[in-house]
């Protein structure tokens, strides 16, 4: 049984969409508001709308870096890794103190099975800024995908101390909290993330993980019914009470093969 795709980052629920018109003749003014449009569609999970305009934008400018970006986070969500890898490589070639690029590259690495060398870039990352929340988030992914979880958490709260309001970081580290065994302290980081204007399906699912692992199984329905219909939400908690039953590094394994299962990246932000 597979999770319903509502922890990932990398796999965004796609919304079928109409294609956007491009303002401006010039090839500037076309570069600029197809990429403005396609990152406003990306991070909306508008990913059909999103992929073209971001090609249309690489038309007019062919070496455009916020593109390049765009593009690559957004094969990183359809799970293209590869191809995001190869965007986020180009543009570290011409620009290799790019941080936003550096992260993408580690987490496609980590989702190509390579985790050493996605390790190497978010080192590298770290040591040309030890303060950027993003990397250390980033780092917290990576890590969790190792199984790492203990590593992990310690990234998120470093992140966490600079930057408390950066929703991914709570969300990432309220998740690695409930796989690993500690759901009382999982709810009490995603209760209040719930509740905010900010919060998404992916952070109101941890938070129904938590619930599970706790053995609330009512609230964890309650929570998982927000974003999914009924049997969506009862073949949910039946996958989370397996979970729950496995040895913390048996869960953390089965997850970590659940094609579903990635948390919440720093995006291209």
């Amino acid at each position: 049984m597979k999770l319903a795709p509502i922890l990932s980052a990398g796999l965004a629920l796609v919304v079928a969409a109409c294609g956007a018109d491009i303002g401006g003749d010039a090839s500037g003014d076309s570069y600029d508001s197809a990429v403005k449009q396609a990152d406003e569609a990306r991070k909306s999970g508008n990913l059909d709308t999103a992929i073209p305009l971001y090609g249309r934008a690489l038309e007019a400018r062919p070496n455009g870096v916020e593109a390049k970006l765009g593009l690559g986070q957004a094969y990183l969500t359809v799970g293209m890794s590869a191809e995001a890898a190869a965007l986020f490589r180009d543009v570290l070639d011409k620009k290799a103190s790019d941080q936003a690029a550096r992260r993408g590259l580690a987490l496609a690495l980590i989702s190509m099975g390579q985790p050493g060398l996605a390790e190497q870039q978010l080192e590298a990352a770290l040591l040309a800024d030890g303060r950027d929340y993003r990397t250390l988030n980033a780092y917290g992914v990576v890590l969790d995908m190792m199984g790492r979880h203990a590593e992990a958490q310690a990234k998120y709260r470093q992140g966490i101390a600079l930057a408390p309001d950066y929703l991914p970081l709570r969300s990432n580290f309220g998740l690695s909290l409930a796989v690993s065994g500690q759901p009382l302290e999982a709810i009490a980081q995603l209760v209040p993330l719930a509740a905010s204007l900010a919060a998404d399906g992916r952070v109101r699912q941890n938070l129904a993980l938590a619930y599970a692992m706790n053995g609330d199984l009512e609230s964890c329905l309650q929570i998982s019914r927000k974003d999914l219909d009924e049997q969506s939400a009862q073949r949910q908690l039946s996958y989370f009470m397996q979970l729950r039953a496995l040895p913390i590094e048996a869960r953390s394994a089965e997850l970590r093969r659940n094609p579903n299962f990635f948390p919440q990246s720093s995006g291209g932000a």
